[in-house]
């Protein structure tokens, strides 16, 4: 079936009419469009594209404008620029000249503005909380936005893999319901216009660079919304693809050089290998294949190894973060990307937002491969921040009944003792739930409340960041095996005719109003405590079936207990845990509210988790 989709896809991607590729190739650009005085980052490779661009001199004559140096591309339709911007240019347009033989050509401009005051941006540290958004699925805030002139697909809520119309707005109209979720921080996966045949809601395909698919909306209601949720105090981290781009785009139409684009291998693994640019060892052969590997057959791979491409990418990069004011991007499919490119891009960004968040999302179940990422070599790629993806493998099906109950909570047990590779793991290790691209945690609880409770109770209480997708906290549904549409369903409530909504809680089930309370009790707890979240965390070898673990500050420790036995209950001694709680003055169950004055024994329910905060005595 798959092969016959991905056939009758190839030939509509051949059928299109020679036109419509003409159509959208036409036209005098420049790439950026737009600049700032006063940015680190001053000197820009402006790509010009026109009808025989590559045969004409440029000449830029704006005062405070340089012109560096012009090269033509293999390509007869490109130009490519370089300026260098000082602080005495003029805010306005700047036309760039172009002349062949004694005839003077209209070219493009370049409009340059002032940059404005940087943000301190504060870093991601353990007491956030990251809520992952795709746009296309969570609020159709303009209804009116849902289709565009001139794109492929068409607004259609029926077919899983299709546009919905979720928005900018819809996002910004829900600030005040994850505001009070407890969440301090949104991520956004890309907003890159995408007109690509199937699939074009994802965004994880860009057409246009340069340019925010107006499906989703525009600059304005970007920025709009991203001031709005930093008015109320959350960050907002914006998901950049580098890897890959759409086949519709006309730099895989029509690449500046040939060799921009790889062309697609005839033999090439099934899927990337996450190891091969981390291996110290990795032969010259398999890090060439491992660079040219097509995630599909209509999502071209960058070449990374040209200078042209990587500044184009790390320009556009700033561009996003500069037009946006976001507080951090995420580098989607990090091991996907050269470290070349990486060490380059994160270098210009650490010099032009010192502040910002850099997130690596490399894709390996290897702690040391992961720490890579992180830390890099002598390339030295410079992260902030890392995905924690060991672990989210360790915890995939660690709660399952079907699991060998010690064995899965050893694994896990074991993943935390290989945080001595990491210098910070409480503040610098993102750990994902669920994600875009993974099945949904209530799905894997096999939509047991009890067993989904373990596991939002954990990624919520274990070291490091958490990150869920939207609507986890009302137990949505998912299975990564039937395909990303169904993980990435419509937020309930986000539609005007949806008759279940999230932001009216009578609608929903009991079930997803308790398990909303016990995530939003804890998601709070996390942003109250900041001390406890940011601290030491000291764990317990898991004995018969049971995990417990300490989060700790100087005042106040947050003990959790994990009883994974499918069938009995666990009776646990206080003694313990003496050397490690000291005299304690008050115990609070986290959830319930109840207080005791001291831990006394302990009974854990089968298939449980227990959170308690101890305050120590002052003497």
């Amino acid at each position: 079936m798959r092969n016959l989709v991905i056939i009758l896809l190839t030939w509509l991607t051949l059928s299109i009419s020679p036109s419509t590729a003409q159509i959208r190739a036409a036209g005098t650009f420049c790439w950026p469009q737009n600049w700032w005085i006063g940015m680190e980052n001053n000197r820009l490779l402006l790509l010009l594209h026109g009808t025989e661009m590559a045969l004409n001199t440029a000449a830029v004559t704006s005062p405070g404008i340089s012109l560096i140096r012009q090269f033509p591309g293999q390509n007869n339709s490109y130009l490519f620029v370089e300026i260098e911007i000082s602080n005495q240019a003029s805010i306005g347009n700047v036309p760039i000249i172009l002349t062949r033989g004694n005839r003077t050509i209209a070219g493009p401009i370049l409009s340059l503005s002032r940059r404005r005051p940087p943000v301190n941006t504060p870093l991601l540290n353990g007491s956030d909380a990251i809520y992952q958004i795709v746009p296309d699925r969570f609020v159709n805030g303009n209804a009116a936005n849902d289709n565009a002139a001139g794109f492929f697909e068409r607004a259609d809520r029926m077919n899983p893999s299709g546009v919905h119309g979720g928005d900018l707005n819809g996002i910004t109209n829900a600030v005040n319901y994850i505001s009070n979720l407890g969440i301090t921080t949104i991520e956004l996966t890309p907003l890159y216009e995408s007109n690509q045949l199937v699939l074009s809601y994802e965004k994880f395909s860009p057409t246009n660079h340069y340019s925010l698919d107006p499906r989703l909306g525009n600059a304005d209601e970007l920025r709009r919304l991203v001031t709005t949720y930093q008015e109320k105090g959350m960050k907002v981290i914006l998901t950049q693809v580098l890897h890959k781009i759409g086949n519709q785009h006309i730099l895989a139409q029509k690449p500046p050089f040939f060799d921009w684009v790889h062309q697609r291998p005839t033999a090439q693994p099934p899927v990337p290998n996450p190891v091969v640019f981390a291996d110290p060892y990795a032969s010259k052969e398999d890090l060439d294949r491992h660079t040219k590997v097509w995630e599909a057959f209509d999502t071209p791979v960058l070449n990374h190894e040209l200078e042209t491409v990587r500044r184009y990418l790390i320009q556009n990069v700033i561009w996003w973060i500069e037009t946006s004011g976001v507080d951090g991007i995420r580098i989607e499919k990090t091991h996907l990307n050269s470290p070349q490119l990486l060490s380059e891009l994160t270098d210009a960004i650490k010099k032009e937002y010192p502040r910002l968040n850099l997130i690596g999302a490399p894709q390996t179940d290897m702690v040391v491969h992961n720490h890579y990422w992180k830390e890099g070599n002598e390339k030295k790629p410079w992260f902030t921040h890392i995905t924690d993806m060991p672990l989210n493998n360790r915890l995939m099906d660690a709660f399952a009944e079907y699991q060998k109950t010690n064995e899965a909570l050893m694994g896990i047990y074991k993943g935390i003792a290989a945080d001595l590779i990491y210098d910070d793991p409480s503040n610098q290790i993102i750990v994902p739930g669920d994600a875009h691209d993974l099945t949904r945690l209530f799905t894997l609880a096999d939509k047991d409340p009890a067993i989904f409770r373990m596991y939002m109770g954990f990624l919520l209480t274990v070291r490091g960041i958490p990150s869920f997708l939207y609507g986890s906290e009302i137990q949505m549904e998912g299975l990564a095996l039937e395909g990303s549409g169904f993980v990435r369903s419509d937020f309930p409530g986000g539609w005007s005719n949806d008759q279940v909504s999230a932001f009216n809680q009578s609608t929903l089930l009991v079930r997803q109003r308790d398990g909303l309370r016990f995530i939003t009790t804890l998601l709070n707890y996390r942003k109250n405590n900041p001390e406890i979240m940011k601290g030491k965390t000291i764990h317990f070898e898991p004995r018969d079936d049971v995990y417990a673990y300490f989060r700790c500050s100087d005042k106040k420790k947050l003990l959790v207990i994990i009883n994974n036995n499918p069938d009995s209950p666990r009776r646990l001694e206080s003694n313990r845990f003496n050397a490690t709680v000291g005299k304690v003055e008050q115990v609070v169950n986290v959830i319930s509210g109840e207080i005791s004055s001291g831990l006394g024994n302990i009974i854990l329910n089968p298939k449980s988790i227990l959170i308690l905060e101890l305050t120590n005595s002052a003497k």
